[in-house]
């Protein structure tokens, strides 16, 4: 079946009507009911499943490589295997002492905002009273650590104790900075890094409060976690932030982290950044209702496009299956609301502007729904099309997030399609019954108005007056004797109203005013619109905008040429992040207190630990589901890894000795080497810790055993000597470091860590030589290992951390590469012209580098959020010139030049709105705390500047240089040509007889005196065009009415001439 007969068959009724439109006509709260019902059905349907935020972001990581594969392994082993018997999970959930149990606690970091020195009489008397103030909080008691056996609460951990002495200030500050300097263990601690013995001077101090649980009433620190967390929260924000904002001064200030409080922090930034993106909702709506003129359309329009993230979440959920829910989906809001508006205002401008098209549009609602909704449908199916394509193309991304981003973002925009093309058109049709377009509400029409307009235009006409089917619901398209009674009386309305037209413009008019209006009119018959009742938007860009671009096109190219050689080559500076990315605003004091604590202090705070390890090989993801987060697969074991053996017992001595010698201070942190083996090996010789007399290495045999007892011993030990750590024997528990089978109890790895000495927030292009530094030590001691310990491989989260960007950094480009050609086989496919296409993504080229310039210009590097923005910069930019590449395709005039006017005068006014409500959208987010945010805000304003910028200017300027008419650059001709010659011939003889049939039919009409065809179209006249022709005006008008009672056998080619020329033949 061909084409036309398929398109004939289920998509066109027996009067050339789509069927959907006319259902939707006929049947608009059927429809309404039906869309609606799924659409809340999904939307419900989502409270059946659990929601799961990734609020930590800990799936952001690569799922892919060697080393990746290696660190899952381990992280597999680690969730599915045991690490000590039942007897000690049963100790670890027993009956404790009130608040001897470690639960956290509090840093306070002292700045002195404009001096270099805290340690003065009046700073440090400040920092004792506060601290006084909190110790003598009379809740302090039930929340503090408390000493075993004891209700005395452990002493905070401050550098006043160098300076104080029974609540007494010493007289010799220098004295007690002095012993202060000489601990160095304190000073790493208490002080910031510049602290030296020559100044003894600290701008930043440190001190600290410990805190325990179980808290009264409660088993232990796990029993009822969250009740005991939401007591202490409350207690400590009732009174802290105050108290810290009342010792502040001018030059001092209190910063602080922990628990209870950091969250609280987080939180109130949260609800201030959710209030501003509320703001920017409220924003859309007010500029939808500017747009729309009606309270009903705005909600209505607005609901239908937030509707679609409740859906696209149930499919998610509930057919894909995805239970993590990632922060960058929130993001998809903007997105959606941008082309869920665009959708929107296309699809009401098509209504509104079917009303003012030819009488065989105009005639009915039917015939007006047509023709708006397959206008709309299609164009937007289009850009839905692309934009989804480009979104669905982070599916293949290795990092899960930006998968779930892509599927969650492309769906919605699928389901906003689907309702905009179903609930929004039945919407307008009801709307327009109760008046439309009269006032802000849409149902408050002044009918008595347009009543005795209607009666006084019709007077005399009894019963055979035309009847107005625009406002007639019950109007059937398919009742034939309506239509030919329609169709006559509307050709002899028409004719009467030429001659009433040509008589008025005559007898009561100037010469001037009646050129124009006869101009107006020759024209509006050949564009099938009336161009006087254009808004002030759509008259600007027919009259103005492209005559404008036509004059200047070479100068604006020039330009543009210009803007982008010079954004490539800020675009060729992009570069990975050298820095972490900043999550908050440096001024906020919560991000303060994060910097002070990981950049000022000598002392460890955030840190990245890398691991040695032992066992396992990698991950076999064979089967593995790539949409579930938590499945990562199955770990693949070493199986000629030899454990028990006494050389490999010694082996992991030797690396340990190794890494020392080598690399502490260099590679690791001095003394921050967790060696499992050297505390092994000082427990199993004592024989009343191991119960028994062993020498190292132990026996074959026993190893296993012993290693698994003392993992338990290990953890016992902390668990009763955490408060006293200057007793314990074993300081670490080996929780990450060991793992037995949970059945058989078979040992399945081991490792050795390490805190390495970059910062823990150190950018993947300072952790990779540290990372290469470690991979080259492990190739090593696999090359010096005894038989049995050459699989040892290096992994750890920094590692995943640093892979991930690294990966960013390719995924953003290839994603643009391979979103640029979805795009361009999308466009080329829908409009089936390679020049179009080609024009097309020569643009958007233009608009993607012109982003990314931006982005280098403000001192953007390739972090995290960039890398994320930069995967959707395709999937944003592609609307704008896609709606115009439809339009200018499908508007049937045979010059570049009017096919774009058309284009931009039927789609211009709604791609503004689009771009303005997505700004507005977006600027909100600009004034956010949160940088991903804020980032992101800015970000979406650089691409809607960069494609209007690029769509309305430099691609009108290609198309009017190089737009193609006609066949030319067809596709399927061009198929034909070369695969097809037959078929292109008898397409060529085709051709060639239509176009013999139209020149005799040309030439009847000029000697007719009927107005010419779209070849011989007539340009408007304009403030920047024809300027040569305003000298002579007099002179036409004097000869135009000399030539008023002669015919007329030609048409000059200037616009007032063929206007004049054509009204007199009327």
């Amino acid at each position: 079946m061909s084409k036309k007969k398929i398109q004939k068959k289920f998509f066109q009724n027996s009067d050339g009507l789509n069927p959907i439109p006319v259902f939707i006509v006929k049947h608009p709260w059927v429809t309404i009911c039906i869309s609606l019902g799924i659409a809340l059905a999904m939307t419900f349907g989502c409270l059946g499943f659990k929601f799961k935020y990734d609020e930590t972001m800990t799936n952001f990581v690569v799922r892919k490589g060697k080393t990746a594969d290696q660190i899952e392994g381990v992280m597999m082993v680690f969730r599915e295997e045991t690490f000590f018997d039942s007897g000690t999970y049963e100790y670890m959930s027993s009956e404790h002492q009130q608040q001897t149990q470690v639960v956290g606690g509090i840093g306070f970091y002292y700045e002195c905002t404009d001096c270099d020195n805290l340690i003065t009489k009046e700073h440090l008397d400040r920092i004792y009273k506060f601290e006084q103030k909190i110790l003598n909080n009379k809740e302090y008691p039930k929340y503090c650590l408390r000493m075993l056996n004891s209700e005395e609460c452990i002493p905070r951990t401050s550098f006043l104790d160098y300076f104080y002495e029974d609540g007494e200030q010493i007289a010799d500050l220098q004295a007690g900075a002095r012993n202060l300097y000489n601990n160095e263990q304190d000073r790493r601690e208490y002080c910031d890094k510049n602290f030296n013995a020559e100044t003894l001077k600290c701008k930043f101090m440190s001190s600290g409060f410990g805190f325990g649980g179980p808290l009264e009433g409660y088993k232990n620190k796990d029993d009822r976690t969250s009740e005991q967390e939401k007591k202490f929260e409350d207690w400590i924000i009732d009174f802290l932030p105050d108290l810290a904002e009342e010792t502040n001064t001018d030059n001092f200030e209190i910063l602080y982290l922990g628990n209870g409080i950091t969250m609280k922090a987080i939180n109130d930034l949260i609800l201030h950044d959710t209030l501003l993106i509320n703001i920017s909702l409220v924003l859309v709506y007010i500029y939808t209702f500017i747009h729309t003129k009606t309270i009903v359309l705005t909600l209505l329009g607005i609901f239908h496009v937030m509707l679609s993230l409740p859906m696209s979440y149930f499919f998610y959920t509930a057919i894909l299956g995805v239970e993590w829910f990632s922060m960058l989906n929130f993001l998809s809001l903007f997105v959606v609301l941008g082309i869920g508006c665009d959708d929107l205002f296309i699809m009401l401008d098509a209504w509104r502007q079917s009303k003012h098209q030819s009488h065989e549009v105009s005639k009915s609602k039917f015939t007006r729904m047509n023709w708006a909704y397959n206008r709309a449908s299609i164009t937007m199916l289009i850009t839905t099309i692309t934009s989804t394509g480009a979104f669905f193309g982070n599916i293949a991304s290795t990092i899960p997030p930006i998968r779930y981003f892509g599927i969650f973002t492309g769906m919605a925009i699928v389901f906003n399609y689907l309702l905009v093309i179903t609930w929004f058109p039945a919407v307008i049709v009801i709307w327009s019954r109760n008046g439309e377009g009269q006032c802000c509400c849409g149902g408050c029409m002044k009918k008595s108005k347009n009543k005795s307009k209607s009666k006084s235009k019709n007077k005399g006409k009894g019963k055979t007056m035309e009847k107005d089917h625009g406002e007639d619901p019950d109007y059937d398209p398919n009742n034939s004797d309506v239509e030919l009674e329609t169709k006559n009386s509307k050709k002899d309305q028409v004719s009467t109203d030429r001659r009433d037209e040509s008589l008025d413009t005559m007898s009561s008019e100037t010469d001037s005013d009646a050129s124009t209006k006869s101009n107006h009119s020759q024209e509006s018959l050949k564009l099938g619109f009336d161009i006087e009742k254009l808004r002030i938007l759509e008259k600007y860009f027919y009259k103005y905008h492209v005559t404008f671009l036509k004059k200047y096109r070479w100068a604006i190219v020039i330009v543009f040429i210009g803007i982008f050689a010079a954004f490539t080559v800020q675009t060729a500076k992009l570069r990975p992040a050298e820095e972490a990315t900043e999550f908050l605003p440096n001024d906020h004091f919560l991000k303060r207190a994060i910097d002070a604590d990981a950049e000022e202090f000598s002392k460890s705070g955030i840190v990245k630990t890398a691991y040695i390890q032992w066992g396992v090989k990698g991950i076999d993801r064979e089967g593995v589901d790539p949409l579930e987060v938590d499945d990562l697969g199955e770990p693949i074991y070493d199986k000629d890894w030899q454990p028990h053996l006494k050389s490999s017992q010694e082996w992991v001595i030797e690396v340990c000795r190794r890494l020392r010698e080598e690399y502490e201070g260099s590679l690791y942190r001095n003394g921050q080497l967790i060696c499992f083996m050297e505390d092994f090996r000082a427990w199993v010789t004592n024989e009343t810790l191991a119960g028994g007399s062993y020498t190292f290495p132990v026996e074959e045999d026993r190893f296993e055993g012993l290693l698994y007892d003392f993992t338990n011993y290990a953890r016992r030990e902390i668990m009763d000597n955490e408060l006293q750590p200057e007793v314990m024997l074993i300081p670490y528990t080996y929780e990450n470091t060991i793992a037995f089978d949970k059945k058989t109890k078979e040992l399945r790895m081991y490792d050795i860590q390490f805190n390495l000495v970059i910062n823990g927030y150190a950018t993947a292009t300072k952790t990779r030589p540290v990372f290469d530094k470690v991979e080259d030590f492990v190739d090593q001691i696999n090359k010096d290992a005894p038989s049995g310990m050459r699989m040892a491989g290096n992994v750890g989260w920094s590692w995943m951390e640093m892979l991930t960007e690294e990966i960013l950094v390719k995924v953003a480009i290839t994603t643009i590469i391979v979103s640029l050609a979805i795009a361009y086989i999308i466009i080329l496919v829908s409009t089936d012209n390679l020049i179009i296409s080609l024009l097309a993504i020569i643009s958007i080229g233009g608009i993607v580098v012109t982003i990314i310039g931006m982005m280098v210009s403000l001192g953007w590097e390739l972090g995290v959020i960039e890398s994320v923005s930069m995967t959707i910069i395709v999937g944003i930019c592609v609307d704008y010139i896609v709606h115009f590449c439809h339009a200018y395709n499908i508007a049937p005039y045979q010059s570049s030049f009017n096919k774009l006017r058309v284009a931009i005068t039927n789609l211009g006014i709604s791609v503004v709105s689009a771009a303005i409500t997505t700004l507005f959208a977006s600027f909100v987010m600009i004034l956010t705390y949160f940088t991903m945010f804020k980032r992101f805000g800015i970000f979406i304003w650089m691409t809607i500047f960069s494609s209007v910028l690029w769509s309305f200017i430099f691609f009108f300027c290609l198309l009017i240089f190089f737009g193609p008419t006609g066949d030319k650059g067809k596709l399927s001709l061009i198929m034909k040509k070369i695969f097809c010659k037959q078929k292109y011939k008898e397409y060529l003889e085709s051709k060639a007889e239509k176009e013999n049939v139209a020149k005799d039919r040309e030439n009847s009409k000029k000697h007719q005196g009927t107005p010419l065809d779209d070849q011989n179209f007539v340009e408007i006249e304009s403030p920047f065009d024809h300027q040569e022709h305003t000298i002579d005006t007099k002179k036409q008008k004097q000869s135009q009415k000399q030539k008023h009672n002669s015919s007329s056998d030609s048409y000059n080619s200037s616009s007032d001439t063929s206007s004049s020329s054509d009204s007199t033949n009327r």
